[in-house]
């Protein structure tokens, strides 16, 4: 909701309220100029810890109030990328608890990589949500400062991602509303308006479009609902493009787990699980908005999974899109249902690859943990190059087996499947589950992102609620693909 302006510029001019964070790589090499020191800091040198950060100037100087931050970004286990966006969000953080002006960051201009990191330290760490609250802090600006002036390179960089960063902070935006705010109807407003403003072409399918498609498992999941079902449908079509690249989106707005009701404690966070829906149509905005040369379809079909009288039972039997009858033996496990009916959509639309996003299982976050989201799927090609992108950009997958004899868990004798296997390698099931409603001949890949989507504590330099998962991975995957 609000998240600091960011701008760059050639050498250091203090001003009055200054924080100037001066990073190291390790204890003797500086990632700044050090003629770009003010006098109130010169020979300032690291902290003599790995990882550390520490205060070695805070008073007066000729420009006004002043503080010089020395940080080390020698985390043990943490790529330096990662450790540079941790400092400047704590700078951000710790300018705001001081009450200064601005946050300045020396660097040099030939190291993009790190010119990158800051920017996203910025951007995404000094996020906050502060909608609600009755008294809100103004975002600390930040100026990165360079050694030189900045080549027409660094200024694409840097615009690139202040429009993947915008749209990251888009879907924190709309997964921290609380779900009195978002629910199917209104999410598919937001997703029309602002997928239009960045270039997509946006259809929505309301309830009786989506009788007449015979979309029978988001019907199935939402129809306990007040707000009724949809489906939201982004399309990017650029000219000449020659592949095309359909995205996928759990989009449950919030999930009780219907008359399978989930504990009190376990309801908490549920409101995160439209999470690979915000992930999958930001990707699409940010991708038609920077005019990536690859046609794009996004596919978020959009519930409530409420308790009512009208709502599904436990036993019912459900008729998808496909064709294919879904005996529900679980109605927590609805995330599947609706995305069966959205995949054979993708399906029919001949793409060259599907991915799709979901947090799906807790049994995925057991096998992973919070910070790492799972990937299954039929193309090992394709999974792999989500896999690289996701460790070029800082957000963690690791690939996960899709072994086939556990599908018998999921026969019935009277519909083709149950929709939920055995306690064991549940996140397996799940993920064969959707393989049953995706043609062999597209390469397909699930990414089920149930522990960094949906984590409330912070993961690295992303603080406290919603994380934006899986944008960054997206934007970097279609640079591969356009290739």
């Amino acid at each position: 909701m609000a998240y600091p302006t960011l701008n760059m510029e050639k050498g250091y001019r203090p001003k009055d309220g200054d924080l100037l964070l001066l990073c190291w790589r390790d204890e003797k090499t500086p990632l700044f100029d050090p003629a770009m020191v003010p006098a109130e800091a010169k020979g300032a040198a690291p902290p003599e810890d790995e990882g550390k950060s520490s205060t070695i100037f805070a008073g007066a100087s000729k420009a006004g109030r002043l503080m010089v931050r020395a940080a080390r970004l020698d985390i043990k286990n943490v790529p330096v990328q990662e450790a540079m966006k941790r400092a400047v969000s704590s700078a951000i953080a710790l300018a705001q608890e001081e009450r200064l002006g601005r946050v300045a960051i020396a660097l040099v201009a030939e190291d993009g990589a790190m010119l990158a990191a800051a920017q996203e330290g910025a951007l995404l760490g000094g996020y906050c949500f502060d909608k609600y609250l009755s008294e809100k802090k103004e975002p600390v600006p930040v100026t990165i400062c360079l050694d030189r002036a900045s080549s027409t390179a660094i200024n694409r960089q840097k615009e690139r991602l202040d429009v993947i960063c915008r749209w990251i902070n888009f879907a924190r935006d709309i997964l921290n509303e609380p779900p009195n705010v978002i629910h199917p109807q209104s999410l598919a407003k937001i997703f029309r308006e602002q997928g239009k403003k960045a270039g997509l072409k946006v259809t929505v399918w309301d309830e009786k479009r989506l009788e007449k498609e015979r979309c029978g498992g988001i019907l199935a999941v939402g129809k306990g609902a007040a707000s009724r079902p949809c489906l939201v449908i982004g399309e990017y079509r650029p000219r000449k493009a020659k592949r095309h690249l359909c995205l996928v989106g759990k989009g449950i707005t919030f999930d009780t787990g219907g008359y399978c009701l989930k504990p009190e404690k376990s309801q908490i966070g549920m409101k995160y699980d439209m999470g690979g829906a915000a992930m999958m149509f930001a990707s699409a905005c940010a991708m038609a908005e920077l005019k990536v040369p690859v046609k794009v379809t996004v596919l978020t079909p959009l519930a409530e999974n409420d308790i009512s009288s009208t709502a599904y039972h436990t036993t019912d039997i459900i008729t998808t899109r496909s064709g294919k009858s879904v005996e529900v033996d679980n109605t927590d496990a609805e995330g599947r249902i609706i995305l069966s009916d959205a995949l054979t959509i993708a399906c029919e639309k001949r793409p060259d690859w599907i991915i799709d996003s979901a947090t799906l299982t807790g049994a995925c976050v057991v096998a992973l943990g919070e910070d790492i989201a799972g990937a299954f799927g039929t193309s090992d090609e394709l999974a792999e190059r989500i896999i690289e992108a996701g460790a070029k950009t800082g957000e963690l997958i690791w690939k996960m087996p899709l072994h086939m004899p556990y599908f018998e868990q999921m026969k019935s004798t009277i519909a083709d499947m149950k929709n939920i296997g055995s306690r064991w390698g549940g996140a397996i099931t799940a993920a064969l589950f959707l393989k049953q409603f995706v043609d062999d001949e597209i390469p397909w890949v699930h990414l089920d992102i149930a522990g960094p989507s949906v984590k409330e504590e912070p993961l690295g330099h992303l603080g406290k609620g919603a994380k934006g998962f899986g944008v960054k991975t997206m934007l970097a995957l279609v640079e591969q693909l356009q290739e």
